[in-house]
């Protein structure tokens, strides 16, 4: 079998994968909601639902005292936060919990120990008190209070709009300067641009780690592809940058047959390439096994995105830790090796590592081999 054949198997083969995992992710999620609601806390049985986001139940042993729970979803940076709330009889809200998230668990630990959720307990569900969001977790601690009071309005049977997708002025800011951005690579990297090219991609990639990376955290990633294929963008995101720029990505990637990604706007890489312009050093030969370890993270960290529908966990890029000092310790101990490597050897993550890379050397080999087909069914019939 020749390397292309297997080239093209392996293909086809991702896909099947992918949309395996897709579509098992989907049933379990399906048949895991009731299960969530009737786990929130062991004091609860009986549980049934009486309208779209509301449950009613009640108290073990007791079949009299009646609970109700509320469920509500709010839109943060990796989808839709689901929280639940507990209220008896008395109106008093008894339980919070927080049941589905998409987002970074390290973003939902410190919300969580802030006691944001603790905050609502004992309140009364028509006059819920004031809680503050959580430094360094602004849009999951926002989601969740949002929630809660989502879901104290459907237990009181109110009507509660829906936010769905839409964009703030200031994510139409970014997304006009991520526009820019990648307009500026295309015109770079094309024979009107008549200036030193180099300089040009330096300053692009400079400009593009400052706003992507440590003003806007919002560098596209592994994450980001599983977010776009599972769908739950669908429902709403606190932010749509990173998402924005990979589309951004691919469309320049199709016009230009070029990856002006990662040469001229990922922040992580300008990092690296900023760490070894001080020591000069090389970039590294990249050999055959090195693509291949890069394609089988990929893949094996998107299909567990896709089944367990938590594309932020299955991430395992150190892009939080190097721009907003947030991840877990094995993210920070990843950054810190890349980090050192980067001044021995030149982009070591994006070498062997990034994901970036696979993803675009799938698309270039499915253009090849489609538009290949093409060329010959052309010659064939002349």
């Amino acid at each position: 079998m020749s390397k292309q054949s297997l080239e093209k198997i392996l293909a086809v083969a991702t896909i099947l994968i992918l949309a395996a995992a897709w579509v098992a992710g989907g049933m379990r999620v399906q048949d895991a909601s009731l299960l969530r609601i009737k786990n929130i806390s062991s004091e609860i049985e009986n549980v049934r639902q009486v309208s779209d986001s509301v449950y009613e139940g009640n108290r073990k042993g007791d079949a009299s005292d009646k609970l109700y729970i509320g469920l509500a979803g709010h839109p943060s940076y990796g989808g839709i936060l689901q929280v639940a709330v507990v209220v008896n009889k008395d109106e008093v809200i008894e339980c919070v919990a927080l049941v589905q998230s998409t987002d970074t668990s390290t973003y939902i630990d410190r919300v969580l120990g802030d006691g944001v959720l603790d905050a609502f307990l004992g309140a009364k569900e028509k006059s819920l008190p004031q809680v503050d969001t959580v430094s360094g977790a602004t849009l999951s601690s926002t989601a969740i209070i949002k929630g809660v009071h989502k879901a104290t309005s459907y237990i009181r049977g109110e009507a509660v709009s829906h936010e769905g997708i839409t964009l703030s002025p200031k994510e139409w800011a970014k997304a006009g300067l991520s526009l820019c951005l990648f307009a500026l690579a295309f015109f770079i990297s094309s024979k009107a641009f008549r200036w030193n090219k180099i300089y040009a991609r330096l300053c692009l990639l400079a400009v593009s780690t400052v706003l992507l990376g440590f003003m806007w955290a919002s560098q596209p990633s592994l994450s980001t592809i599983a977010l776009l294929l599972s769908g739950l963008w669908t429902g709403g995101l606190a932010s749509y940058t990173s998402m924005i720029c990979l589309l951004f990505a691919g469309t320049v990637f199709f016009l230009s047959k070029k990856n002006l990604y990662c040469t001229m706007i990922c922040p992580f890489g300008g990092i690296q390439e900023g760490l070894g312009r001080i020591t000069k050093c090389s970039p590294p030969k990249k050999t055959e096994w090195m693509k291949w370890i890069a394609r089988g993270f990929a893949l094996v960290g998107l299909s567990v995105a896709l089944y367990f529908r938590s594309p932020f966990d299955a991430g395992y890029e150190p892009f939080g830790i190097a721009f907003s000092f947030i991840g877990s310790t094995a993210l920070f101990a990843l950054a810190v090796i890349i980090i050192v490597a980067s001044l021995v050897v030149k982009r070591p993550w994006c070498t062997l590592l990034c994901p970036a890379g696979p993803l675009f050397d799938y698309f270039a080999f499915m253009r090849r081999w489609l538009t290949g087909s093409k060329k010959k069914r052309k010659n064939h019939e002349i």
